[in-house]
């Protein structure tokens, strides 16, 4: 459990570089193991052909299989520590608030709570003043007011403590792991998901709704946008938040709600029967379009048969029919889906400006196998935004929830060649 005085006195700025000397060390391993590859392997592959080149190749191989490995699990440690320093500093501020507020109310700390000129005093009788019995409550009321952002404050930081703690256990545990795909897909993003769950955590969900407004009006301009990018499902649905927030996380052109985009990815990221094509990125990318209220777009003639629509009809249950019939191109394949938004009204956004509910593109940006440069071959959802501007994205055909751009990206150019990461804005002007 942190106390009061732990976190009073909590240095936050020592974790952060923590955080940036770790983030630092997967960088290198992820190098190390591309520089093995290409300056070890790849001339011993070319001149030393007979057995003993052989061994000295699977050596080096293994040993950047190991260095790739590593680097993956040294991003969860990246993570972990990042979510556990934003939590600290959300905590921290809360806690800070509270303390202006005994200062602005009279009131002063003891023991970790506030008190007042009249705990362990409280006026009896019939013979009390009124205007005594008046300040009375007055104090009670700040008490509470103040004495509740303090538990809240704590309640922050000791969740965080306890889930960074238990990861950190276990990443030490997997350190040894040297299978890339296990690294990456299970050890990696479970660390992913453990710095989004304490930042959720952050948020005092069911909590009464005066303290919830007094615990965001507490925040400064940056915590609040620190955590509409991580959680907008989880603020979008909180009691006591001021509805211009809601509106702001939802979008404000009325056209499409960003938070039902979201809540409908990480709902059915591993949802098979929405699995209707063989690659079905796009289509669940669409799926989610849909849910968030983006209507279709037609054409007079031809229906969802012609290049400038968007949509589907109801299905035969002929998947043949289903799947070329009643579904657009731009529905469930990635470079129509990418040129009909752009050509309706979305826009191109960079990357330190990417909100929860943008479509990301993976665009190929040298030749590769069966793929022309400029090919854009992949889609998913943009579900959150860590602290340090990490892109998590959600996506079908492999399915994975809110996983690391930063984190993967080095293994999508390893398999895919060089990537063009493309985030679009969906803006739709045809209604």
């Amino acid at each position: 459990m942190v106390t009061y005085n732990d976190l009073h006195d909590c240095r936050v700025d020592r974790w952060t570089k923590a955080a940036d000397d770790w983030a630092n060390l997967a960088k290198y391993a992820h190098t190390a193991a591309d520089d093995i590859r290409n300056q070890g392997r790849k001339p011993l592959d070319e001149h030393w052909t007979d057995a003993v080149g052989k061994q000295a190749a699977k050596r080096l191989t293994d040993i950047a299989t190991r260095l790739e490995a590593g680097g993956d699990i040294i991003k969860g440690v990246t993570m972990v520590v990042d979510g556990l320093t934003s939590s600290m500093e959300l905590a921290q501020r809360t806690l800070n608030h509270a303390i202006d507020l005994v200062d602005e109310y009279g009131l002063r700390i003891e023991n970790g709570r506030a008190v007042g000129t009249y705990t362990g005093n409280a006026p009896t009788g019939p013979d009390v003043p009124q205007n005594v019995r008046d300040a009375y409550d007055k104090e009670c009321k700040q008490l509470d007011e103040v004495n509740g952002l303090i538990a809240e404050a704590l309640r922050q930081a000791t969740q965080a403590d306890e889930k960074a703690c238990a990861e950190l256990d276990k990443l030490a545990k997997d350190i040894d792991i040297a299978d890339p795909v296990k690294a990456l897909n299970e050890v990696q993003t479970e660390a992913s998901h453990t710095q989004l769950d304490m930042l959720l955590a952050d948020i005092p969900t069911g909590r009464d709704p005066q303290m919830v407004r007094e615990w965001w009006d507490g925040l400064s301009p940056q915590e609040q946008k620190t955590l509409m990018l991580a959680e907008p499902v989880a603020l979008a649905h909180l009691n006591g938040l001021p509805d211009s927030v809601k509106q702001e996380l939802r979008g404000t052109d009325g056209k499409l709600d960003r938070v039902k985009l979201v809540q409908y990815a990480l709902d059915h990221w591993n949802t098979p029967d929405q699995e209707k094509f063989d690659n079905n990125c796009t289509n669940f990318v669409s799926s989610a379009l849909e849910a968030a209220g983006m209507q279709p777009k037609s054409d007079f003639w031809t229906g969802y048969m012609g290049d400038d629509t968007w949509g589907h009809e109801s299905g035969t249950g002929w998947d043949w029919l289903d799947q070329r019939a009643y579904y657009s191109k731009s529905w469930a394949s990635a470079g129509h889906l990418q040129d009909f938004l752009l050509k309706h009204g979305a826009e191109d956004v960079p990357a330190s400006d990417v909100r929860p509910g943008d479509i990301i593109f993976f665009e190929q940006d040298e030749p590769a196998e069966g793929r022309a440069h400029g090919t854009t071959h992949h889609a998913a959802v943009v579900t959150a935004v860590t602290p340090d501007g990490d892109i998590r994205y959600t996506q079908h055909t492999a399915s994975y929830q809110s996983v690391s751009l930063d984190g993967r990206m080095p293994h999508e150019i390893e398999a895919e060649g060089q990537q063009k990461i493309r985030i679009v804005r969906p803006k739709p002007d045809w209604y």
